[in-house]
């Protein structure tokens, strides 16, 4: 065989191995799972999913291809107490006591792969003050209802993910802790931007953040969470349900307001979680997904390009004129 073929052969064979690793399918025929280097990855026809353990980080896109022109980023980096007057988190001021860094080389991961669906659990376990958090994060085959709401995680389109503390004990001064989110896109190929949902896009029972592109008609991700926890004692029975909060620090120096929108940064977001009683097990429930969305037909960063080509486009019409 001439040379030049068994060259482009190995080439392409170079370019498939990349892809053809996450497209593994196990027990379950509708997702592939994989792992390389220390991360995970869930691949249905409808979204893909990177997650990190180390990093919290879970990546998320459209479609089930191994590189794409946007990505979406949701990291959970610390989960401290705060203080106050109220189980309300009014200002930064308010962020003392318990504080653990969630960004930690100290998650175990483990993978369940049914027929019906895929669960990843991380655990970060014996924490200083006996605590153990964990995140369970689930892809169904089919629609699945969110318990106490009217909504649906969407099969194959959705991953929804349990955040859970388990034998948290408080400090003497807390009213509570709030987890440290922040959400962003990453590619910055196009201008993206992360705002707060409508009420229609929130639904009852829920909030959502929502990343809009310049590339694309609508919503083209989101991240959405109940606004309430339940409380599970020692034998797991449901003993009380919680408000959960929101507070917005957009810098350093701000307090806590609504978040109009992000343009091409991150959102930072805290969940609060008001205080409840000592050595129970908290339980929330957030999800990420895609929309099946419509390009807009040009990217706005043309527009520039468009518009100096048609400034040239008269002045050569002009000069042509004059020369005439």
């Amino acid at each position: 065989m001439n040379k030049k073929i068994l060259i482009g052969i190995a080439l392409i064979g170079l370019f498939l191995i990349p892809l053809s690793s996450q497209l593994v399918i196990g027990a379950n025929e509708k997702i592939g799972v994989s792992e390389s280097n220390g991360a995970i990855t869930l691949v249905t026809d409808e979204i893909t999913v990177k997650i990190t353990p180390e990093q919290a980080n879970i990546f998320w896109w459209y479609g089930n291809k191994s590189n794409t022109n946007e990505m979406y980023k949701l990291q959970l980096t610390a989960i401290q107490e705060f203080t106050g007057d109220d189980d309300v988190l009014d200002s930064r001021t308010e962020l003392f006591g318990i504080k653990y860094n969630l960004v930690s080389p100290d998650w175990d991961y483990d993978i369940v792969e049914g027929e019906t669906e895929v669960t990843i659990t991380l655990s970060l376990l014996g924490l200083a003050n006996g605590a153990n958090i964990y995140l369970i994060m689930h892809i169904y085959n089919a629609d699945t209802e969110i318990v106490g709401t009217d909504e649906v995680v969407d099969g194959l389109s959705e991953l929804k993910f349990d955040i859970i503390v388990e034998d948290w004990t408080f400090g003497t001064l807390a009213k509570g802790y709030a987890i440290q989110t922040y959400l962003t896109e990453v590619q910055h190929r196009h201008r993206v931007e992360v705002r707060n949902g409508t009420a229609l896009e929130n639904g009852t029972l829920t909030r959502t953040m929502q990343f809009d592109s310049e590339e694309y008609t609508g919503p083209v991700a989101y991240y959405e969470w109940t606004t309430f926890a339940n409380i599970y004692n020692s034998t797991e029975d449901l003993v009380d349900t919680i408000d959960v909060g929101t507070a917005y620090f957009d810098d350093l120096a701000a307090a806590p307001t609504e978040a109009p929108g992000f343009a091409e940064g991150l959102a930072h977001l805290w969940l609060t979680y008001p205080e409840y009683l000592d050595d129970h097990k908290m339980v929330h429930d957030p999800i990420i997904g895609v929309n099946e969305v419509e390009t807009v037909g040009f990217s706005l960063y043309l527009l520039p390009i468009f518009g100096g080509l048609a400034v040239i486009t008269a002045v050569m019409v002009v000069a042509r004129k004059r020369k005439n």
